[in-house]
């Protein structure tokens, strides 16, 4: 969501982790949001993320944006896991994510991972 209210949803995109790396790539193959550096633990089978260092690629270019708030919670087992004190479940090899810029805008991403290389 933009700072003016406007949204914008982006179905289909890939969702990878490369070398520890988190890349959200959309449908089209024009934009990409890559997560590279987070502060993580576990709760449970669920890996917490708070991520440091996101930047967006885009038409060649990567620009850094500027967090104010973040969560990212990663299931990469094989099995639904309970996410704590919530009555949701984070499916396996799934992603829950959700930003906020200084600017105003709010990224939120749900979907299944599509790979994970080490």
């Amino acid at each position: 969501m933009q700072p003016d209210g406007t949204l914008e949803t982006y179905p289909d995109v890939t969702i990878k982790i490369l070398h520890n790396a988190l890349y959200v790539t959309s449908d089209d193959g024009e934009g990409t949001l890559v997560i590279t550096r987070a502060a993580c633990s576990y709760q449970g089978q669920i890996m917490v993320c708070l991520p440091t260092g996101v930047t967006l690629v885009q038409s060649g270019t990567a620009k850094p944006l500027d967090l104010t708030t973040g969560t990212v919670y990663l299931n990469l087992t094989q099995d639904p896991q309970q996410l704590a004190m919530s009555s949701q479940q984070l499916p396996a090899r799934s992603i829950l994510l959700s930003m906020s810029t200084k600017r105003g805008t709010y990224v939120g991403v749900t979907g299944r991972i599509d790979s994970v290389t080490k």
